[in-house]
């Protein structure tokens, strides 16, 4: 993967350095809703795409959790009040990976009900898990700070196991690029009709499936422990 993602150590250094420039950052986190994540997700990729043993990645997801429920606290400690913080998608319904392992599909535990990859989704339902239960202990140690923690993957799922109810078609295929030219490379391809398609460009959702993410964190049900608008004041 020819990119250069920034850590979240890093992100958060250039906020510090941000907020300094801001006069009473406590009031300004204190009225914002903080957007934290999904966190993880290029960790996990570059593992994968680099050959890493699927143990070896599985073992540090809970160092991922802990970074992330450090930047929550920090967070906190800066005056922030409300977050909304976003579980990792499902791996294995990704067309990227389906490309990449779907050839060796039994060694990788292939799904027929959806056509995903198994294991990679139980390793997002395990980054899930261990990110919820971390939610939890804030939500106790920090009584009046409201921690919604966003459900992507069930958001995402409930379209790989009924497509059809929502008019995806293409729910396993990316609407830009293909298997030998990459989605922005000169000479790539695009659909017609992106509605109709699960992924943009092979690892991030279209801007259909985005809305059923959207519509099921601020209405339910993939938002715990209550659906985010219900934790804006009427206006």
């Amino acid at each position: 993967m020819s990119i250069n993602p920034y850590s979240l150590d890093t992100q958060m250094l250039w906020f510090r350095s941000h907020l300094r420039s801001q006069q009473n950052v406590s009031d300004v986190l204190g009225g914002a809703l903080v957007a934290l994540g999904e966190i993880g997700g290029n960790d996990y990729n570059f593992a994968f795409s680099s050959g890493v043993a699927r143990e070896k990645v599985r073992a540090f997801v809970p160092a991922v959790v802990d970074k992330l429920g450090a930047a929550v606290e920090e967070l906190i400690g800066m005056g922030a009040r409300a977050f909304v913080v976003p579980g990792n998608l499902p791996f294995g319904c990704a067309p990227l990976y389906l490309r990449r392992f779907g050839a060796a599909r039994a060694a990788w535990d292939y799904d027929p009900r959806t056509g995903c990859l198994a294991w990679f989704n139980r390793f997002a339902e395990y980054h899930n898990r261990l990110l919820n239960a971390r939610l939890d202990a804030l939500r106790q140690k920090y009584p009046d700070v409201t921690i919604v923690y966003a459900d992507w993957y069930g958001a995402m799922m409930s379209i790989f196991q009924a497509p059809g109810k929502l008019g995806i078609t293409n729910a396993l295929l990316s609407c830009c690029g293909n298997s030998t030219v990459p989605c922005g490379r000169p000479g790539c391809s695009v659909c017609d009709d992106p509605s109709t398609y699960g992924s943009w460009d092979g690892t991030h959702p279209t801007e259909a499936v985005y809305k059923v993410i959207a519509d099921g964190v601020l209405h339910g049900p993939y938002a715990s422990p209550v659906p985010l608008a219900t934790t804006c004041s009427p206006s």
